[in-house]
């Protein structure tokens, strides 16, 4: 080990790291608790660091040996039949959602249906199209604060 890892390995552990343990810990009073979530919801340096304690909390609780459920999640996770399946059924579901939400909204504005029949099931398709979108979006951008990313079953 260098002389510069010694350092940094010892170095006496800063105010916001220290409130930050606190806070995995569950160990904050209610006020403290409030004025460091204001605090890090306007820094990023904060978030990550209470992210990277979270995820040695759950690292440290998966030191534990495996139960026999986790060889069976294991063992289904390698299997090529399941993974399949399970790709193969995701991609039937959006699919076969897509043709009836496109084949409906096609029949129903050829046909003689009235206009807001019309403009409501649009509105309904076009509400829960959107919706999944800003999901996927808000999961891809949270996805880097997940504790439980590198966790294992």
């Amino acid at each position: 080990m260098s002389a510069g890892e010694k350092e940094v390995n010892e170095r006496e552990p800063t105010q916001d790291e220290l409130l930050a343990m606190a806070y995995v810990d569950g160990e904050l009073a209610v006020d403290a608790r409030r004025e460091f979530e204001g605090r890090m919801a306007a820094r990023d340096d904060l978030r990550r660091e209470v992210v990277r304690l979270k995820r040695l909390d759950l690292l440290a609780r998966h030191a534990a040996g495996p139960e026999p459920m986790d060889h069976e999640w294991t063992r289904l996770a390698g299997d090529p039949v399941h993974n399949a399946g399970l790709g193969f059924g995701f991609t039937l579901l959006v699919g076969g959602a897509l043709s009836i939400a496109v084949s409906a909204l096609c029949w129903l504005w050829l046909s003689a249906v009235a206009m807001p029949v019309k403009l409501g099931a649009s509105a309904v398709v076009a509400g829960l199209t959107l919706l999944f979108t800003i999901t996927l979006r808000a999961r891809l951008r949270t996805k880097p604060y997940d504790p439980y990313t590198e966790i294992q079953r």
